[in-house]
């Protein structure tokens, strides 16, 4: 039996629009059979998020935060978040479209969203 480490890749939304709500991004497997798993999301708030805080949230078609989701609170440009909250799915299914999407809770806002991957 042999053992390789898995590789990540890592997926940038170069200013989302938080606000609107809805689906940010799809990521797709790099190659046919892998499996996945959600390392990390960031968020660099490049337009400020006002009135109601909002959730970006990662998952799939059938569950859109399966895999986790990130807080994001009301704040200024240039404020980070990186504490992700694990979903209930811990793998990316083989072959499965990872879904990046906000819940569009806030008036306004946008951010540079980041998500960690690790195939193997």
């Amino acid at each position: 039996m042999s053992y390789s480490n898995g590789f990540q890749t890592t997926h940038t939304f170069a200013a989302a629009a938080i606000a609107g709500g809805g689906e940010l991004g799809r990521i797709a497997p790099p190659a046919p059979g892998l499996t996945g798993r959600l390392v990390a999301v960031t968020n660099v708030v490049t337009t400020g998020v006002t009135v109601a805080a909002d959730t970006i949230s990662v998952g799939n078609a059938g569950d859109g935060d399966a895999y986790g989701t990130l807080a994001v609170p009301v704040s200024s440009a240039g404020a980070f978040q990186n504490a992700l909250t694990r979903g209930v799915d811990s793998r990316v299914n083989a072959d499965e479209v990872v879904i990046v999407s906000s819940a569009g809770t806030a008036t306004a806002g946008a951010g540079d969203i980041t998500v960690h991957i690790e195939w193997s």
